[in-house]
């Protein structure tokens, strides 16, 4: 009786370990999804559409788990022989010679395009991320234009806030030219959105897998059990 309360007590505590691994690893992570409103059609030569500034999104809060799904619009069928886009890693304050490190999507077809961790990193050279002054989407000789730019499981920042302080003062009336800069200056600096909200539910798949885990092992040794009478 004893071997048989420790055989299904040590499944229930491996099978408790994954949950609490998996809820751990999920709480670190999210996805974030950079605008696209400042997207522009490409040359169709091998120019760019978007370029996400290292002040919008830090690549270094990559991790191996990290996947940039990007979609598309193509002005005309792509009859070439590879993906119809690639992902560009640039750094050029940190580098000598300037990194332009091409990074080619591993599934893609004339709408969407996927690139994943290990293929930036070879392209790039490194692991570290930190250096990436750009990120850009490019076409491969087709014009191009990106409608949309997720980059999935990376790390999270910690977000602290200060509390305002309300100081009088005089001022002086702002004249229209400088209402229109601050205006362009804020759309060109939109902050990239972030959410967990393509995360898989790991929990409850989990918890099952916990139950049917149980089960089998107290099936098994109820068996065990039988096959000892007869």
């Amino acid at each position: 009786m004893k071997k048989i309360l420790k055989t299904v007590l040590s499944a229930v505590i491996l099978c408790l370990t994954a949950v609490f691994m998996s809820v751990c690893v999920s709480a670190e992570t999210e996805d974030v999804e950079v605008p696209t409103t400042m997207a522009k059609n490409s040359s169709g030569a091998w120019g760019q559409s978007l370029t996400v500034q290292r002040t919008s999104f830090d690549c270094s809060r990559f991790t191996p788990e990290t996947i940039i799904n990007v979609e598309f619009e193509l002005d005309g069928e792509w009859t070439g022989s590879g993906a119809p886009v690639e992902l560009i890693l640039q750094n050029f304050s940190t580098a000598d010679p300037q990194i332009w490190a091409k990074v080619e999507p591993f599934e893609y077809d004339e709408t969407t395009a996927s690139f994943q961790y290990e293929d930036m990193v070879a392209a790039y050279g490194s692991d570290d991320f930190s250096g990436v002054d750009n990120m850009c989407l490019g076409d491969c000789g087709i014009v191009m234009k990106a409608t949309k730019f997720v980059i999935t499981n990376c790390e999270k920042v910690e977000v602290t806030t200060t509390e305002a302080t309300t100081t009088e003062a005089v001022t002086e009336p702002t004249t229209a030219a400088e209402t229109t800069a601050a205006t362009t200056a804020a759309a060109e600096t939109e902050a990239p959105s972030e959410s967990g909200g393509g995360s898989i539910p790991i929990i409850p798949i989990v918890i099952i897998t916990v139950v049917v885990a149980v089960a089998i092992v107290v099936v098994i040794i109820i068996v065990k059990n039988k096959r000892r009478f007869y």
